[in-house]
């Protein structure tokens, strides 16, 4: 297949789904009953169910909200709504716990696309970026299982070096090997 610049792959070889744990969610509902609770008291039953109900729909909300899907297929690594063409996906790494806690503190670089989700699982993925254009200069994420994550990158990034590194992207109408000016953008745009 070949990989079209903004278009994602037929074949999804890894996907995942970085929700809340059930901790959270209890967490979420204990912290709004004691806000509905203080407010019964202090303002009467009405306002403290309210409060009560108000806060957990909102909590509910936010926590559907952090739910982030990660996916490989044979073009894009996809975290979010961030993208990133696996033609330019370099060395992947899987992190333990305890490297990625140093990732994300000593040996922290402000300069990286980071998605982490420390509540749903400690271990992680560095990514580093091979285009010297793209501003960042590797992706840290989170994941369940990183060693099957950094596998399908790879796997990716070996079926489509290949094809990809002698095909130039161009723009329509332009002549052959004329880059697209806005190829480099890949892993910081988000898609709608």
């Amino acid at each position: 297949m070949t990989c079209e610049e903004g278009r994602d792959g037929t074949t999804v070889t890894y996907r995942e789904r970085l929700s809340p744990p059930w901790w959270v969610w209890t967490l979420g509902a204990l912290f709004a009953g004691g806000v509905g609770v203080a407010y019964g008291f202090a303002l009467g039953p009405v306002a403290g169910m309210a409060a009560a109900t108000a806060l957990a729909l909102g909590t509910g909300l936010l926590l559907v909200a952090s739910t982030v899907t990660i996916s490989v297929d044979e073009c894009v690594l996809r975290v979010g709504r961030a993208r990133l063409p696996v033609r330019f996906a370099g060395e992947v790494t899987t992190l333990d716990p305890e490297a990625s806690a140093r990732a994300r503190t000593r040996d922290f670089d402000p300069a990286a696309f980071v998605l982490l989700r420390t509540w749903a699982t400690a271990r992680s993925v560095r990514v580093s970026v091979a285009d010297a254009r793209d501003p960042h200069p590797f992706w840290l994420v989170s994941a369940r299982d990183p060693e099957a994550l950094a596998q399908a990158v790879r796997a990716a990034r070996a079926g489509t070096l290949g094809s990809t590194q002698k095909r130039s992207v161009g723009r329509p109408g332009a002549p052959s090997g004329a880059a697209d000016p806005q190829e480099h953008l890949h892993s910081s745009r988000e898609t709608p």
